[in-house]
């Protein structure tokens, strides 16, 4: 309850201010553009904004970057049920019966059952994502040298198991991304590590440039030997999205109140446990749906049930991801790894001391994923003829202006050339691991927590004089273990049965 009262005391009044209430507006229509145009994602969506946040407030940065989170993964549905690709990986089970419906001439009603699943799953899930958040937060701050380097095993057990790159991939990502935090000079002893003789080298890597690299250059590599065009159907410029849509799309959700809150528990939980993500939960939701419904054979014909079951999934997804980011600064997915950047460009390090140091911005968030849905609403009601016609952008004009924006922003941090090379160096780095299907995700985790990490084990093995054995005797570290062996197993079983049973 406190949780609850401190949001709307300290959080809504922060964002309801007029500049981040535009902040908001803005953030979530470009998300919806992102996530409603194949090729960008969310995550290139946040990429491209981290810049901009540069020269924010603190407050207004963290609303910018919720809001296109939330617009993001909420725009996948438009282009999945329209054109039957989905603009996110979240919304790929949303093509399964929203496009066969639009094909039936429903897609006024395929949209407006993906929009208000999208809002009720957010919102409902926001409330959970506040209890969940600030009760683990407030066990987390009873953590010592021993509970932090648990807590790091704990996001690496969970990358390796969770991702679908297989535990060799993951691993080799995790030293991949431990090995590149390291570079520059030794916090402790000042001693150059891996510089290579680079003086700009000695301060390492910073997160934005690296982030930039990885996940918004390398997609524009993806997408332009993808040498694809996307062209909306002609028949459905004409749809129009009324209150009478909406009222037969609410009716038809609270029809199916069961197949709503078990999507909306599958996507919570999916979304809490490190790297899975909003794909998986939405497939799996899909699946799980099928297999209780007294018609499976319906399922990919075009029926409500399945646009329910994933547009529920994957919004809660959005709030189940935020909880670890904000509680234990672990990154749920990809786009809470660039979400941290946000963070650290602002002095902030997500985890449990954010609380103490900074308990405003937690609440903010909070506030910005309420706000943040509601407006997704008003936006997909006033605006679902322009994302429509957004999906005709043709990718050679959208694609140079994108990357000239990202470079500008890698310089524009700290005003380096250096910077810009490092952009590319991992965009080029990026693509080349994508095309092996390298997991990128356990990579920023271990970059992320390397450091915490490294200091951890060297208070701890100070403070034991060389024995790991309290690592196993001290109730919350031993707790993270036995955690992290449970993540690195559910991850397994999800990876080698779940999603094929849920493919099938």
């Amino acid at each position: 309850m406190e949780a609850f009262l401190k949001t709307f005391a300290v959080g809504m009044p922060i964002v309801l201010s007029p500049q981040n209430l535009l902040i908001l507006l803005i953030g979530t229509i470009w998300g919806m553009i992102f996530g409603s145009i194949p090729g960008l994602t969310a995550t290139m969506g946040v990429a491209l904004a981290l810049p901009l946040t540069y020269g924010m407030s603190p407050y207004t940065a963290l609303s910018l970057l919720s809001a296109i989170y939330v617009g993001a993964i909420s725009g996948g549905f438009i282009s999945a049920g329209l054109i039957n690709i989905p603009g996110t990986p979240s919304s790929i089970a949303t093509t399964f019966d929203a496009h066969p419906m639009v094909k039936k001439g429903q897609a006024p009603l395929a949209m407006g059952i993906s929009l208000m699943s999208s809002i009720f799953g957010g919102l409902t899930a926001v409330f959970l994502m506040i209890v969940a958040t600030y009760s683990l937060a407030q066990i987390a701050l009873k953590f010592g040298p021993f509970e932090y380097l648990a807590l790091g095993i704990l996001a690496f057990a969970g990358c390796i198991g969770m991702f679908e790159g297989g535990i060799l991939l993951n691993s080799l990502s995790i030293v991949l991304g431990l090995l590149i935090s390291t570079i520059g000079a030794d916090p402790l002893t000042g001693v150059k590590r891996l510089t290579f003789g680079i003086d700009s080298m000695i301060a390492g890597i910073d997160i934005l440039p690296l982030l930039i690299g990885l996940f918004g250059i390398s997609e524009v590599f993806v997408a332009i030997e993808s040498k694809t065009k996307f062209v909306v159907p002609p028949e459905t410029k004409k749809m129009k999205m009324g209150f009478q849509i909406l009222r037969d799309s609410i009716r038809t959700i609270f029809s199916q109140p069961i197949n709503f809150i078990r999507s909306l528990v599958i996507g919570f939980i999916i979304g809490v446990f490190p790297g899975v993500g909003g794909a998986t939960s939405s497939v799996l939701a899909y699946g799980v749906a099928k297999s209780y419904s007294k018609h499976p054979e319906k399922f990919g014909t075009g029926i409500p049930d399945g646009v329910i079951a994933s547009e529920t999934a994957n919004n809660a997804t959005i709030a189940g991801a935020i909880v670890p980011l904000l509680s234990l600064g672990i990154p749920g997915d990809s786009v809470t790894a660039m979400m941290i950047g946000g963070f650290m460009i602002h002095g902030m390090i997500p985890g449990p001391m954010l609380f103490k140091e900074n308990p405003s911005s937690v609440y903010t968030v909070f506030s910005a994923q309420i706000l943040s849905n509601i407006i997704m609403v008003v936006l997909g009601i006033l605006l679902m003829r322009f994302f429509i016609s957004a999906l005709s952008i043709r990718s050679y004009y959208l694609y140079p202006i994108i990357t000239v924006a990202m470079i500008i922003g890698s310089y524009g941090l700290y005003n380096r050339v250096f910077d810009i090379w490092v952009a590319l160096f991992f965009g080029f780095l990026g693509y080349v691991l994508r095309k092996i299907n390298f997991p990128l995700v356990p990579l920023i985790t271990a970059f992320i927590l390397g450091p915490i990490v490294e200091k951890s084990l060297r208070q701890a093995l100070s403070l034991s004089q060389g024995s790991l054995v309290p690592l196993f005797t001290r109730p919350i570290s031993l707790t993270l273990i036995v955690l992290a062996v449970f993540l690195f197993a559910l991850g397994l079983y999800i990876n080698t049965y779940v999603s094929k049973r849920a493919r099938a």
